[in-house]
């Protein structure tokens, strides 16, 4: 949560916290903009006090003009140095208080002639810091005691009281216009951040609903199909049993069921990523290998090379989908072949290759069904979106499937 003034807070994504930052840097650009005018002031400070009557000096009242005269012109030169940053109520009521303090007392001493100065500038600095209601509190006061020092007769007459007033009111008038104009340009950048935001998460959830009902065509047309499917093997198995078939055909009706109950649940995860839950990745990569190895009777083997690291989700999804297109592949057309998996990691890039070797030379087998293409066109695209690269094509003893990511 962040404060943005006034009593409001609001959540901070990345967007409105930068928007906040860029405000915090307009604000203070604003306040060093104002540091020259308190320079200016300070010398008028100084230069009035010397040419007045009694100026400063080292005894008498005029030692006490001196010492006034320093403690009204330190605070400003702090300021105006940025060595007191005024940037919360403590500090800005400490420094108003200060400078309106020993000015009122030095314009005592010469009769008004740098009274309003130091008040204008506490004024100035109350209405430009403070909430509203507490600057109007402290203006009141300021002026409160402008008044009482007339009234005690030591700071000249009603015109030039009514003068001092009128300056002070024009000062609070115009940081009050200051003030108002930062804030709305503040206010209309934290608000257009907001709405990018709202935009952008409006965009998700219209995203998300189209997965949603991706995911249940999905289930209702691979899904249920599986479960058929599965149904039917084990009416076939219990078939088989009663009919005393031998081993070799029960073998491979457990192997089909055992097929359908591992595409059954490739099924649900695929619906479950779809839906934003936690999708497969290269951590399952040896469980993937060794499923393919006991249900097709794949000769596969996994070679990791490198200290593993943690990828992005679009990229790890990518290598894991794309290792699992390559075996599909490999079960399909390289019978008998040797196929290795290699997981490499790289400086700059993770490579995951999958290649075929057929022991026995010679044309490759035909295989008993041809796929459509359709899964190495969707293993580039895939690993396009994820900002890597794939090629596959065949070696002189079989097919080699190369994938990559950067690091």
């Amino acid at each position: 949560m962040a404060d943005l003034g006034e009593g409001t807070s609001v959540a901070v994504s990345p967007r409105l916290g930068a928007a906040i930052d860029r405000a915090r840097a307009r604000r203070e650009q604003r306040a060093r903009r104002l540091r020259p005018v308190v320079w200016g002031i300070l010398v008028a400070i100084l230069v009035q006090t010397v040419l007045a009557a009694p100026g400063p000096g080292l005894h008498g009242t005029r030692l006490a003009v001196a010492l006034l005269l320093t403690g009204c012109l330190l605070p400003l030169a702090a300021v105006a140095s940025a060595r007191w940053t005024i940037t919360n109520p403590r500090s800005c009521i400490a420094f108003s208080l200060t400078v309106s303090g020993f000015g009122l007392a030095l314009g005592g001493l010469q009769h008004g002639s740098t009274t309003v100065l130091p008040l204008s500038v506490a004024v100035l600095t109350a209405f430009l810091v403070l909430p509203r209601r507490s600057a109007a509190g402290l203006s009141g006061v300021l002026v409160a005691a402008l008044v009482g020092v007339w009234v005690a007769g030591t700071d000249g007459d009603a015109g030039q009281l009514l003068g001092q007033l009128l300056f002070c009111a024009v000062l609070a008038l115009m940081a009050l216009s200051m003030r108002q104009a930062g804030d709305n340009e503040e206010r209309a950048e934290l608000l257009l951040a907001q709405l990018e935001d709202a935009r952008e998460a409006e965009a998700e959830a219209a995203a998300l609903a189209e997965r949603t009902r991706i995911a249940q065509d999905l289930h209702d047309l691979l899904a249920q199909t599986l479960s058929g499917l599965a149904i039917q093997v084990q009416a076939a198995r219990q078939m088989a049993r009663r009919q005393g078939a031998g081993p070799e055909l029960s073998e491979i009706l457990d192997r089909a069921g055992g097929l359908v109950k591992d595409g059954l649940g490739e099924a649900r995860r695929a619906v479950g990523a779809l839906r934003g839950q936690q999708a497969p990745s290269l951590e399952r990569l040896q469980e993937l290998v060794e499923r393919y190895r006991m249900d097709l009777e794949l000769d596969v083997a996994l070679s990791v090379v490198g200290a593993s690291r943690p990828l992005p989700a679009p990229a790890d999804l990518a290598l894991y989908r794309g290792a699992q297109e390559a075996l599909t592949n490999a079960a399909r057309y390289a019978r008998g072949a040797r196929t290795t998996v290699t997981l490499r990691y790289e400086p700059a890039v993770t490579v995951l290759t999958v290649e075929d070797r057929r022991l026995m030379p010679g044309p490759a087998p035909v295989p008993p069904v041809v796929g459509s293409g359709l899964g190495l066109v969707g293993m580039r695209e895939r690993l396009s979106e994820a900002g890597g690269s794939s090629a596959a094509g065949p070696t002189q003893n079989g097919w080699l499937v190369r994938m990559e990511v950067p690091a």
